[in-house]
C-alpha cells in the first residue's frame, strides 16, 4: 500500500505525488527539504521495495536481489539520457533509493493519449537518443543489458529529450554463461534470447526441441528497440518473438516515408525495424551506434548520402538497400563525453561549457573541427552484412602534399622572459630506404591518433608531415595541440614531463602564429599554455590578442578573468567576467568564477546570487553547488550549506573537500556522529586531507 502524500522519508524528502504502483512497491515524486531561499524546489523520484508478508521466501529473496542489483547498476552510470541514482536508504523497515526526477510523459502514456501512430520524424529523433543511451551502457566494462526496453520505460521530458528509466531487470553481460539466470521482460518487446534459447526458422519451441541455449546481449536490446519503434509507428503492439514481414509496417501506417531505389519503392524506417527484429542476433544491427546511424539517414529531407564515409545496410528484400553514413550530421561521433573543440578536454556528457577553458559546447560534438578530415573507415558492425565504400576524395583543408620540396621551419623562438628550454622531442619513426613520406597520410593519421588520445603517435605522425614538406599552419597548430593535450594527461603523475611538453606546445603555437597571425585558435591555445606554466603576464597578453581577434568569444573573457584573479587584480577580473556574462548570461563557469571572486572579497549576498544562477544554468556542475555551500558557510547558514553540499556529493562523490565541508557543517550543528562519518569519508578519498585531519582532532 502506498504511503500518503506528505509523508517525510529519510528526514529530508516529502512525498508530493505517487508516480506508480506495482506488486513489489511504489515510485514517489518527492521534494527535497531545506532548499536554499530563492531557488526552485528540487524533486527526486524515490523507488520503494515493499514486500508483502504473504510473499514466499524464494520470491522475497529474488525481489531483494533484483532491487540491490538495480542500485549497483545505476550507481556507476552517468549519462544525460539515463535517470541518475542519487543514494539508497532504509525507512520503516523498507528499502528505498532516490533517483533524478524526470518530468514529462512515458512513450506508453503518449501512445495512450494519442491512440494513433506517432509522427515518424519525431519517433526517429527520439529513438536515435535511445541509441545514444544504449551505446553508453553497452560499452561499459562489463556491458550492461537493459532487457526491458519498451515504451513504458522511455520518458520524454518537457524539453522533448529522452530519458531511460527502470533498470529493474538489467544485468551485466557474462561471457561465461550460456543462458540467462532469469528470463524476464515484457513479451511483446522481448527478443528470442529472453526465453533462454533460439529455435531454427520455421520451428516451434517444445520439450523435444528446446532450441540453442543463448543469453541476452546488447543485440537483445536492439530487438526491443525495433519492437518499440513498431508500436510507436503503427499503434499496434508487435507480435511476440516475430519478425515483421516486408510491407506489413507500411500497411499499418501508409504515411511512412518511402523512397524509390531503381524500380523498387521501399520504406527506409520499416527496413531498419525489420533488421533490428531479426530472430538471429547476428542478422540484426550489431551495435546501437550502427542502428543510430541507420535511423539518422531515415529522417525526412536527408540527402541521399551524408558527408563522410558511407556504408550499405542490406534490407530484407535483396533488391533494396538503405544508404547511411558512418558520421553524424556534423561529421562527429556522439560516444562518451563532449570534446571541447578548442582544448580537446573530454567533458562529462551533457556539459554546456568546457571545464578546462570555458568554451561553449555543442551537444554531440566529439571531434575538434581540425580533426574532421576523413580517413579510411573500417566497416560498421561485424560480418559481411555491412560493406564500407572507399573514400574517393581527399579531405577538405588537408595540407598539400609536396614531398619533393621539403620546407624548413624557421627557428622556434622562446618566450621573452627566457624561461623556456627545449624539451626532448618525441622521435618520429624512421623511414627506411629513403621511402618518400605521404604528407597527407601522415597528417590524417596524426588527426586520428589525436582524437583517440594516442598522443605520442599523433606527435610522431605530425612531425613526419612537418619534416617532409608539410610546414603548414595546420600541421604546426595540431602539433601544438598534441603536445598540450599530452602534457595535460600527465600533469599529476609527472610534473617535469608536463612542463617540458607544455613548453613544446608554446613553441609550436608561436610558430603557427608566425605563419597566420590572425589565427584565434592558436592564440587562445598559446594563452592556455602560458597559464598552465604559471607565466601569467604572457598568458594575459595572449588572451588580450585573442580578444582583439574575436570580441564576442566568452571563453576568452573567462580565461582573462581567471588570469586576473590569479594575479590578484580582482577589479579587473570582475569587469572581464561580467563582460563575458553580458555576451552569454547563462555561462555557468563564469558565474562560478564570479561567485568565488565575491567570496574572496567578502561579498556574500552577491556571491550567493551568482552561484544560485550557476546551479540553475547547469544543475550537474558540482563545483557550483560546492561554492554555493562555501558562501553559505561564510554566512554561518549551516543547513543551507549542507543542502548544497549534498547536491554536490550526489553529482560527484569522490571529492574529499565536499565531505570535509559537510563534516564542518555537522560539527557546527553539534551533530558529531554525522561529522565523524563525513571525516571518515573524506580521509578515505584523501588520507592527507588537511581540513579533515583538523576536524578529526576536534572530534
Amino acid at each position: 500500500m502506498a504511503l500518503p502524500v506528505g509523508t517525510i522519508l529519510d528526514g529530508k524528502f516529502k512525498i508530493v505525488q505517487i508516480l506508480g504502483e506495482g506488486g513489489m512497491g511504489t515510485v514517489y515524486k518527492v521534494e527535497q527539504l531545506g532548499t536554499p531561499p530563492g531557488s526552485s524546489p528540487y524533486y527526486y523520484a524515490v523507488k520503494e521495495l515493499l514486500i508483502s508478508p504473504n510473499t514466499s521466501e524464494e520470491d522475497r529473496k529474488s525481489a531483494i536481489e533484483r532491487f540491490n542489483k538495480e542500485i549497483a547498476l545505476l550507481h556507476g552510470l552517468k549519462h544525460p539520457r539515463i535517470a541518475a541514482l542519487m543514494f539508497p536508504f532504509q525507512e520503516r523497515g523498507n528499502s528505498y533509493f532516490a533517483m533524478e526526477f524526470v518530468p514529462g510523459r512515458s512513450l506508453e502514456k503518449i501512445l495512450e493519449q494519442t491512440n494513433a501512430p506517432l509522427p515518424e520524424e519525431q519517433v526517429i529523433r527520439w529513438m536515435t537518443q535511445v541509441c545514444e543511451a544504449l551505446t553508453y551502457i553497452h560499452t561499459r566494462n562489463p556491458p550492461i543489458i537493459l532487457r526491458d526496453l519498451k515504451p513504458g520505460n522511455v520518458m520524454i521530458t518537457n524539453d522533448d529529450e529522452v530519458q531511460l528509466i527502470d533498470f529493474g531487470i538489467a544485468r551485466r553481460f557474462d561471457p561465461n554463461k550460456r543462458t540467462n539466470t532469469e528470463n524476464l521482460g515484457t513479451i511483446s518487446y522481448a527478443s528470442p534470447e529472453h526465453l533462454g534459447s533460439i529455435t531454427m526458422p520455421g520451428q516451434r519451441r517444445s520439450a523435444q526441441n528446446p532450441g540453442k541455449l543463448v543469453q541476452t546481449d546488447a543485440r537483445s536490446d536492439i530487438y526491443s528497440l525495433g519492437a518499440t519503434m513498431y508500436h510507436l509507428l503503427t499503434n499496434y503492439e508487435p507480435d511476440p518473438i516475430q519478425t515483421p514481414a516486408v510491407g506489413s509496417i507500411l500497411a499499418k501506417n501508409p504515411r511512412l516515408r518511402t523512397v524509390k531505389i531503381g524500380n523498387t519503392t521501399v520504406c527506409p524506417v520499416e527496413q531498419v525495424i525489420i533488421k533490428a527484429m531479426q530472430q538471429e542476433p547476428a542478422q540484426r544491427f550489431q551495435s546501437a551506434e550502427a542502428m543510430r546511424v541507420a535511423l539518422q539517414q531515415c529522417l525526412p529531407n536527408q540527402p541521399a548520402v551524408l558527408p563522410g564515409t558511407t556504408v550499405q545496410i542490406p534490407a530484407i528484400s535483396p533488391n533494396s538497400t538503405i544508404i547511411v553514413s558512418t558520421a553524424g550530421a556534423n561529421g562527429s561521433s556522439t560516444l562518451g563525453g563532449i570534446i571541447c573543440p578548442k582544448c580537446g578536454f573530454a567533458n562529462r556528457p551533457g556539459a554546456k561549457f568546457c571545464k578546462r577553458d570555458g568554451q561553449p559546447l555543442v551537444a554531440g560534438v566529439a571531434v575538434p573541427p581540425q580533426a574532421r578530415a576523413p580517413i579510411q573507415a573500417r566497416p560498421v558492425g561485424s560480418g559481411n552484412s555491412i560493406q564500407a565504400r572507399p573514400v574517393q576524395h581527399p579531405p577538405a583543408g588537408a595540407p598539400p602534399s609536396r614531398p619533393s620540396q621539403p620546407i624548413r621551419a624557421r627557428p622556434v623562438q622562446s618566450p621573452a622572459n627566457g624561461q623556456t628550454r627545449p624539451a626532448q622531442p618525441i622521435q618520429a619513426r624512421p623511414i627506411s630506404n629513403g621511402t618518400p613520406v605521404d604528407v597527407n597520410a601522415a597528417y590524417r593519421a596524426g588527426l586520428q591518433h589525436l582524437s583517440q588520445k594516442n598522443y605520442a603517435e599523433a606527435i610522431n605522425q605530425f612531425k613526419l608531415a612537418h619534416t617532409h614538406g608539410g610546414g603548414s599552419y595546420d600541421i604546426l597548430y595540431n602539433l601544438g595541440r598534441a603536445y598540450r593535450q599530452s602534457a595535460q594527461s600527465v600533469r599529476e603523475q609527472d610534473p617535469r614531463l608536463f612542463n617540458e611538453q607544455m613548453r613544446q606546445a608554446t613553441e609550436y603555437f608561436s610558430e603557427a602564429l608566425r605563419l597566420k597571425a590572425d589565427a584565434l585558435d592558436a592564440q587562445f591555445q598559446l594563452g592556455l599554455c602560458y597559464r598552465d606554466l604559471s607565466l601569467l603576464p604572457q598568458a594575459a597578453e595572449a588572451f588580450k590578442k585573442a580578444q582583439a581577434l574575436n570580441p564576442k568569444d566568452t571563453a576568452v573573457y573567462y580565461q582573462q578573468g581567471l588570469v586576473a584573479i590569479e594575479q590578484g587584480a580582482y577589479r579587473e577580473a570582475e569587469a572581464l567576467l561580467k563582460e563575458g556574462l553580458r555576451i552569454q548570461p547563462d555561462h555557468a563557469l563564469i558565474l562560478v568564477a564570479l561567485g568565488r571572486l565575491f567570496i574572496e572579497t567578502r561579498q556574500m549576498p552577491v556571491a550567493i546570487n551568482a552561484l544560485l544562477k550557476a546551479t540553475q544554468s547547469d544543475p550537474a556542475l558540482w563545483e557550483a553547488w560546492f561554492e554555493l555551500a562555501r558562501a553559505h558557510m561564510r554566512q554561518k547558514e549551516w543547513k543551507y550549506a549542507l543542502s548544497a553540499l549534498e547536491r554536490a556529493r550526489q553529482i560527484n562523490n569522490n571529492v574529499a573537500e565536499i565531505y570535509s565541508a559537510m563534516a564542518n557543517c555537522y560539527l557546527k550543528l553539534n551533530r558529531k556522529v554525522e561529522a565523524r562519518q563525513m571525516v571518515k569519508e573524506s580521509l578515505q578519498r584523501d588520507p592527507k586531507h588537511a581540513e579533515a585531519l583538523r576536524i578529526q582532532k576536534q572530534l
